[in-house]
């Protein structure tokens, strides 16, 4: 049976996205079978493999309408990684949005038969959840393995991990006894900001062993992705951040083998 984790920060802009995507890949490279699900109205996997939305196709929004087999709207977004595969939102308006929210209002469970019907076809599912703790994050953290958090490396983000610690352990409280947490990543570090390392240490101090000891770099190559339509590894597997996300790939799966 695979894990399945979700991706979750109740703050934009903290490198969630880039995390499933160029994390997926590293894993998928290293013959790991991953699936990246997008729940995020703003679809931001499917900008990050360059997936047109107005291109008729499945997704999750037509899945949750209809209760067909999520193998519908399973992708292969790169030919250079066989062994990864997503399953986009492909929400493509405003009114499609309401009606995803409103769906997962009314009947949360159908996110979490979607996601049951495939856990086993795969070593590892991340979803990337939107950057709000509301009912997508919710369905998700009902049925998840474990979550993942990105830290953005500035003192403000660091006030904001309290706010997720008290959504995901409502959760397993009251939904999921199994909830854990798969660790806190520490992003966009700028190694030349004078506070950097003392940032680092504040998230340690505060969240312990839980915080993974690789440091994803604030790097210009990470942040083409979205341009690129593929994961850094596929373009530039020497620049800093490839070498991070490689380097955390292999810290997660030390991890696993462990006693």
């Amino acid at each position: 049976m695979g894990q399945l984790i979700a991706i979750i920060s109740q703050k934009g802009g903290v490198g969630k996205t880039s995390t499933a995507v160029n994390l997926g890949a590293c894993l998928s490279a290293i013959k790991k079978r991953v699936l990246l699900v997008d729940v995020d109205p703003q679809c931001g996997l499917a900008q990050c493999f360059g997936l047109d939305r107005s291109v008729p196709q499945a997704g999750l929004l037509d899945l949750l309408r209809d209760g067909s087999s999520p193998e519908r709207a399973i992708i292969k977004p790169h030919r250079r990684l066989p062994r990864l595969d997503i399953i986009p939102a492909n929400i493509r308006s405003i009114e499609e949005e309401r009606e995803y929210l409103r769906i997962l209002d009314v009947a949360p469970e159908a996110m979490i038969q979607i996601l049951t019907k495939i856990r086993g076809q795969y070593d590892y599912i991340f979803v990337d959840c939107p950057p709000r703790l509301d009912n997508p994050t919710e369905a998700v953290l009902t049925l998840a393995d474990s979550y993942m958090v990105p830290i953005q490396c500035e003192f403000a983000a660091v006030g904001t991990v309290g706010s997720v610690l008290r959504a995901a352990l409502e959760i397993k409280r009251q939904r999921n006894p199994g909830l854990g947490i798969f660790g806190f990543l520490v992003t966009m570090a700028d190694r030349r900001a004078g506070f950097t390392m003392q940032v680092v240490r504040e998230i340690r101090q505060y969240l312990k062993e839980r915080v993974f000891r690789t440091i994803i770099p604030r790097d210009t190559r990470l942040a083409e992705v979205p341009r690129r339509q593929a994961p850094v590894l596929a373009y530039d597997r020497d620049s800093p951040g490839s070498r991070a996300y490689i380097q955390l790939a292999r810290e997660i799966l030390s991890k696993m083998k462990a006693p």
